[in-house]
């Protein structure tokens, strides 16, 4: 698989551009949907705003957006057909997630755990950590953009009330890539690096962390795919902040 960057406009969303052989129309097709059904949730989850950097809020604040966005994700997975259904058996001992992998389907399975971090992963505050449903999906679809891949909304399931996020994403065979390898990589996709593992998009407002070679695979092809960064969107201030105290990314 090789990987083109089309553009990385200030302001704009960024873009790639997959070029494979091996994929089909119908296959093609059906990432586009699965993309597509992401972002749906996520906008419609953050209340049909565009997503901004929320790093400032106090815990009430957080706590009270995330039972708002709980009712309407439940209420888009209703909408859509995605509510309902089993949660996977965890089997391989993920840390945010639930994870299962599926050799039959070739593809890794994960659950959102509500007793971890504020139920929806990891995301840096000033004054509490913990993503909010809508961050969490907006990360989904920040990954499939920037790194190509295929994530997709399985299911919602509730569970005491609270919707837990089923995604799905392809099981990468290969070898464990260097450090220096990701940088390279996080360079050519223009993020800066603020320490090992973590890097900064100025133009578009990104940090993205937690990418270790032990949270990534290197396919056959030298393509960098990771397991789990995590991704969230920042002000400029708090960007300069983490320049400064580059030890807060990954203390937590």
């Amino acid at each position: 698989m090789k990987v083109e960057n089309i553009s990385q406009t200030a302001g704009h969303p960024l873009h790639y551009e997959v070029i494979n052989a091996n994929h089909d129309d119908n296959q093609k097709a059906a990432v586009a949907d699965a993309r597509r059904a992401i972002e749906s949730s996520a906008d419609f989850t953050c209340g049909g705003t565009p997503p901004v950097p929320d790093h400032d809020a106090t815990e009430r604040q957080r706590a009270e957006r995330i039972e708002a966005e709980q009712r309407r994700l439940i209420a888009w997975a209703k909408a859509h057909g995605k509510l309902g259904g089993r949660l996977p058996k965890d089997d391989v001992g993920g840390g945010e997630h639930i994870v299962r992998l599926d050799d039959k389907a070739d593809r890794v399975f994960k659950a959102t755990q509500l007793g971890k971090q504020k139920g929806y992963g990891i995301a840096l505050g000033s004054y509490t950590h913990g993503a909010t449903p809508s961050e969490y999906l907006d990360r989904l679809n920040l990954q499939n953009l920037i790194f190509n891949d295929d994530i997709r909304l399985e299911r919602v399931v509730v569970k005491n009330g609270q919707p837990v996020i089923v995604t799905s994403q392809p099981a990468i065979k290969g070898t464990v890539p260097t450090q220096a390898a990701i940088d390279e990589t996080m360079e050519a996709k223009g993020f800066e690096k603020l320490t090992p593992g973590a890097y900064y998009d100025a133009n578009h407002g990104l940090l993205l962390y937690d990418l270790f070679p032990k949270n990534a695979m290197q396919a056959a092809d030298g393509v960098i795919y990771p397991f789990d960064p995590v991704i969230q969107r920042i002000q400029a201030d708090f960007a300069e902040f983490l320049r400064e105290n580059p030890d807060r990314i990954h203390n937590r």
